[in-house]
């Protein structure tokens, strides 16, 4: 990848040559920047603060924010002042901030999420984090989650972080995925189960 073509997060975004010039794909581009911002991060000792602030951003920008900032016709006026609310709304970092003013000034806000579910994928990595994505029929509490990261990470012999999604068909017990594994405790699976047992007239 020509070196123009990855953003340069230490360098103010005037002093930087316009992306445009080369067609590069979502992935891609998503890549470069979440490459050039975890990278610059890391070199600060701040990936602890960046973790954090990413995993804030992939949960607060909504599908409309997305919508919004992806819009043509919504001008790169109103959509700094968005970003700059956002920025003391969620009290970010000056690097963070630094790499959402450069996104901004480049048009990219659109891939804002893209960028920094893959900052959070590059954190968990030099982290050696695992995320569990854990389906429940009940919200569970801070203390119940921290026991289920507690066993996994046991389990596993892994750092495991768990994110829970609740689904109230499940009824009770819990799905959980941790790369390619699963794990389905939920009633609803064990109902299904037993009714495909007892249909085989055993």
């Amino acid at each position: 990848i020509p070196s123009h073509d990855i953003p340069q997060l230490n360098c103010h975004p005037t002093k930087l040559l316009h992306e445009d010039y080369m067609k590069v794909s979502t992935g891609q581009l998503a890549r470069r920047y979440a490459t050039a911002l975890f990278e610059s991060a890391v070199e600060a000792g701040n990936i602890d603060i960046l973790s954090k602030e990413a995993e804030t951003l992939v949960a607060v920008v909504s599908p409309e924010l997305e919508h919004f900032f992806a819009s043509p016709t919504r001008t790169l006026d109103e959509k700094e002042r968005v970003i700059q609310d956002l920025i003391s709304h969620l009290k970010l970092s000056v690097h963070t901030a630094r790499a959402l003013t450069l996104m901004g000034s480049n048009n990219r806000l659109g891939h804002l999420k893209l960028i920094f579910k893959k900052v959070l994928a590059y954190a968990d990595e030099y982290k050696k984090i695992v995320r569990a994505k854990v389906k429940v029929a009940q919200s569970m509490s801070l203390t119940e989650i921290a026991d289920l990261e507690r066993v996994l990470s046991q389990t596993t012999g892994q750092s495991v972080v768990v994110e829970c999604e609740t689904e109230p068909q499940l009824r009770a017990g819990m799905i959980v995925n941790i790369g390619t594994r699963q794990i389905d405790s939920s009633l609803k699976t064990r109902m299904s189960n037993l009714k495909e047992f007892l249909s085989q007239g055993v």
